[in-house]
């Protein structure tokens, strides 16, 4: 079960998404949900018109204050049965709505004991650093976004997950953060990382700016990593094709 929230902020352009949504979507294919927070709307526009039918963006929710949207006559576009208008005086932001709304369809969706829900978030980088950091903390949460593209990156929740990154060259960056909240403890093995587990450090962010040994590189060998305990973010290229394992469930 595919969900996607488009949200405000800097966002990847599309044609450097290809490759993400080439990875989790066939042809022609809807996402279970479509999500827009606010100005994410004009993001969802945007990644609809370049797509073209090649993956259907058109939205099944649109939600928040709309005090960022550029242009809200483009609301008028849309059903009003799909359109949520929130107070601007609120305790979440209109991210955390979205995302609190796509973890209720999926828990309200009837999945087979083989299927979970995968939610990925396009949006929210760039500009306020606390912006950033609000997004950031989330992976600490319930309501965390599975996959967030950002700028030249993807960051993945890792939790009891293996991820294979295929598509990589010497110096493409890998990194791994705790989620937000989390000082230490947790296991990470890896293979094929310059600078593998086991000199990862103990405390703080364990690998930061991590590359592909030269040898895997050369090969065409993906790097390998599991998650056995704790709760991390893996920060891949945005380019790059990633395999994620988790229990059942692959991607």
């Amino acid at each position: 079960m595919q969900i996607i929230v488009f949200t405000g902020g800097e966002a990847p352009k599309p044609s450097e998404a290809a490759a993400y949504f080439k990875n989790i979507l066939a042809e022609g294919q809807k996402p279970n949900a479509v999500i827009a927070a606010d100005s994410g709307l004009e993001t969802l526009r945007a990644y609809k018109k370049h797509f073209n039918g090649l993956y259907d963006f058109s939205p099944s929710l649109i939600l928040g204050d709309f005090d960022s949207i550029s242009d809200k006559k483009i609301l008028n576009e849309y059903d009003s049965a799909i359109i949520e208008r929130s107070p601007s005086y609120k305790d979440d932001t209109d991210t955390e709505l979205a995302l609190k709304r796509a973890r209720e369809l999926a828990q309200n969706k009837e999945l087979s004991q083989d299927q979970k829900a995968f939610i990925t978030l396009i949006g929210g980088a760039g500009g306020r650093p606390d912006h950033f950091l609000s997004i950031y903390n989330l992976f600490g949460t319930k309501i965390a976004p599975d996959a967030w593209l950002c700028g030249k990156q993807i960051l993945y929740k890792a939790e009891r997950s293996s991820f294979e990154i295929s598509g990589l060259k010497t110096g493409d960056v890998i990194s791994v953060a705790r989620a937000f909240g989390k000082n230490h403890g947790g296991k990470i093995r890896s293979q094929g990382l310059e600078w593998e587990s086991s000199l990862f450090r103990k405390k703080g962010m364990p690998s930061v700016s991590n590359t592909i040994k030269e040898e895997w590189a050369r090969l065409g060998l993906p790097v390998k990593i599991d998650f056995l305990r704790g709760s991390f973010v893996l920060i891949a290229p945005l380019f790059a094709s990633v395999r994620l394992n988790k229990g059942s469930t692959k991607i």
